[in-house]
């Protein structure tokens, strides 16, 4: 607008400078001349104080027909530091005349002041100010708007202030003009700034002339479409991998190549990107024809083909995460529990390590797969699911545990030894007579548990079963007897052997009970009626054993013994009397040695005596008038062990064949067969020599038996086994037949 002003006032400008009358300002002639297109300003014939800027203000007027006006709202004395401020130009200065406007500008923004147009078209006024911070409202609420397009015609107005607003295409606009505030940055005391406006995508510039133009250069050069590499896209076929396997395998590896700087956000698994390139890598399994969708940089691609040429090749024997496990000589079901448990703190404290390495480092630990161990009982198997690596030392664990266990053969012999005696003898006397009418009788009789009578004049009967000796006097008119003599003695003697064996695996617990029962009667009352029941109470011999072997074939053996025997037989509804005998032990014995473990030796004596007071006293006859009673009980429990290490089946064998033997020997050969069809007893072989003749010319026949030249069952040391057709038969020869 201005620039068609001032070409519509071209002509006028031709002639020298003037002074219009009524100015008192004086304007030095031949300052500027007119030369065609151009402007020649000469300040030489001036005296040394140079051009005043009022002076020069009145230049531009007259040159360019622009009206001009100062600024004395905020300063009073604006006038006098325009006089008081010279121009100084040294040497000739040639303009043209469309940009002088711009060099008075440039000018007066030297020296402080600046031009502030207010209005526009005919009623356009131009006020000359200075550059203070108190006269900024001035300044910007008289900017002018220019469009983008049109500040490079402002690029030598420093004394026009200009808002603009540039439109952006590519940059961000908040990152484009922090950018820019930092590279060229902007005057704090003339206002000049970058503002973005992110919802229009665009910067708002303002400042002088210069400033915005530079600014808006700038921005054109840097609001350019950024050289991209365009992402490749690929479908690749695979021929024996899995897709879905692979395209995870393949996310991982890429990542790995890119860097912890460059790898994919974790929301998305199978994507990464690269800040630099801004391009994302895509991996995406296609399983229709099992391939691999995959868009990425082409340098990237071209890593990613070469992973899949390496993986996607066939594989002779397929891994597998699933496994079996077949127990040779353990029990799955035993086994599950100690090696589940294993294997979860174990991977607890492996998961807590991990954790703790990655929190030092700041990556994130990719998850591993569990194990998981399930059992088949009716393969005594176990199933487990584990990676390759995992398997492996899981499987070197297995084999370590699933070893067969040598076995114990545990004998044992258990005595018992007991002696009973018992002594009574006693007399009770009874001189009782009925009274008839009111007459008064006395009476006298003792008791000491020989009869017994209901009430006083009742017959007192002994026990028909009662042991021993017992007479006295019948008498059929009184109690029927007067008196009764008993005298009873007994003697038990006892001699048990007890000798349980059992074969237990190396740390299992065996257990032997042998019990006899013995039925008693009980009686109970319902809704009056009385009803009878019969129950039982046992006694036996129960023996609880655990051999554990340890180091040079010594044994520790944790032994539980009870030993229970009645005494005597049920009375009425009461359980016969009963002994327990317990040995509980721990002890650690040498292979094949018979050890005594333990023993309970007890001896109960009583006496006792009752009777009539005094008269039972007496020596000799004392025994007359009571009953005297004695009994000894002695008892003695040995327990013998010897445990023998098997540590292969050919000496269970042998123990097997021996037992058969002895079985067969009790029972007989053909119920012993019932077991085992095949079994035969070994009998002596009998080997007939050829017939001789003695000295007398009898013939004579050698009879060899071989039954003590077998061969050994074992070899002994660092021998080997002996071939039976290697002996030399002739050596076991009669004296008579060897020639």
């Amino acid at each position: 607008m201005l620039l068609n002003l001032f070409l519509g006032l071209a002509p006028l400008l031709l002639c020298p400078a003037f002074q219009e009358p009524g100015d008192d300002l004086q304007v030095p002639e031949n300052v500027l001349q007119s030369d065609g297109e151009y402007f020649t300003l000469d300040l030489s014939e001036l005296d040394e104080g140079g051009l005043t800027l009022r002076q020069f203000i009145k230049i531009c007027q007259i040159n360019t027909g622009l009206n001009f006006t100062l600024d004395e709202s905020n300063s009073a004395n604006v006038r006098q530091k325009l006089d008081s401020k010279r121009l100084l130009l040294y040497g000739q200065k040639r303009i043209k005349r469309e940009d002088f406007y711009s060099f008075f500008q440039i000018m007066m923004k030297i020296h402080g002041f600046v031009c502030v147009q207010q209005g526009s078209g005919d009623l356009a006024v131009i006020v000359i100010t200075e550059q203070l911070s108190s006269n900024n409202t001035l300044i910007k609420s008289n900017a002018l708007f220019i469009n983008a397009e049109d500040v490079p015609q402002f690029a030598d107005h420093p004394g026009t202030f200009l808002y603009t607003v540039v439109p952006l295409k590519y940059a961000e606009a908040q990152d484009l003009g922090t950018n820019l505030r930092t590279a060229i940055g902007g005057n704090v005391g003339d206002n000049s700034s970058f503002m973005p406006l992110n919802q229009e995508q665009a910067l708002f510039i303002q400042g002088y002339g210069p400033f915005v133009a530079a600014a808006v250069r700038m921005v054109k050069i840097l609001d350019k479409k950024p050289d991209l590499v365009q992402p490749e896209f690929r479908k690749i076929r695979l021929r024996e991998a899995s897709a879905e396997e692979l395209a995870d395998i393949l996310v991982e590896l890429v990542e790995n190549l890119q860097g912890p700087d460059t790898r994919a956000p974790s929301s998305n698994r199978r994507t990464g990107a690269s800040p630099t390139t801004r391009i994302e890598t895509n991996i995406a399994a296609y399983p229709q024809d099992n391939s691999l969708l995959v868009t990425a940089d082409p340098e990237i691609m071209n890593r990613i083909l070469d992973l899949v040429a390496q993986l996607d090749t066939k594989v002779e024997e397929p891994q597998s995460n699933y496994h079996v496990y077949v127990l040779q000589y353990l029990s799955a079901a035993e086994l599950k529990d100690a090696i589940s448990d294993f294997v979860q703190r174990s991977e607890e404290e492996a998961d807590r390590a991990s954790r703790s390495a990655s929190g030092n480092s700041g990556r994130t630990r990719t998850p591993e797969q569990k194990i998981v161990v399930q059992i088949h009982e009716e393969t005594n198997s176990l199933l487990v699911t584990a990676t390759r690596s995992k398997w492996a030392e899981l499987r070197t664990l297995l084999d370590r545990l699933d070893r067969r266990q040598p076995q114990v053969l545990i004998e044992t012999a258990l005595i018992e030894v007991s002696n009973d005696f018992s002594k009574d003898i006693g007399i009770e006397y009874a001189n009782v007579e009925t009274p008839t009418g009111n007459t008064q009788k006395g009476f006298v009789f003792t008791s000491v548990g020989i009869t017994s009578a209901d009430t006083i004049g009742d017959q007192r009967l002994p026990s028909p079963t009662a042991a021993g000796l017992t007479f006295g006097i019948f008498d059929g008119a009184d109690l029927g007897i007067p008196f009764i003599i008993q005298a009873a003695q007994s003697r038990s003697d006892t001699n048990i052997l007890s000798v349980p064996s059992i074969l237990v695996s190396n740390n299992k617990q065996g257990t032997v009970t042998s019990e006899d029962e013995i039925p008693f009667q009980t009686s109970n009352a319902v809704q009056g009626a009385v009803g009878t029941n019969v129950e039982y109470t046992t006694a036996g011999i129960t023996l609880n054993i655990t051999p554990s072997i340890s180091a040079q074939k010594y044994l520790r053996l944790e032994i539980a013994l009870e030993v229970s025997s009645f005494r005597g037989e049920a009375t009425g509804a009461l359980p016969p009397a009963k002994a327990t005998r317990t040995i509980h032990t721990k002890v650690d014995l040498p292979d094949g040695a018979t050890m005594w473990l333990g023993g309970i030796i007890r001896d109960d004596k009583t006496d006792s005596e009752s009777g009539i007071p005094y008269l039972s006293d007496i020596p000799l006859i004392g025994g007359l008038f009571g009953r005297n009673t004695k009994s000894n009980v002695k008892t003695t429990l040995f327990f013998f062990c010897t445990p023998t290490i098997l540590e292969d089946f050919e000496e269970l064998a042998d123990i097997s064949k021996g037992g058969k033997s002895r079985a067969a020997a009790t029972i007989g050969l053909d119920r012993v067969r019932m077991i085992d069809r095949d079994f035969d007893l070994e009998s002596p072989v009998d080997v007939i020599l050829e017939s001789s003749q003695a000295e007398d010319g009898a013939p004579t026949t050698g009879v060899l038996n071989l039954s003590g030249f077998a061969v050994p069952r074992y070899p002994s040391s660092g021998g080997d086994d002996v071939d039976p057709e290697a002996v030399d038969a002739n050596r076991m020869l009669p004296q008579q037949d060897q020639q």
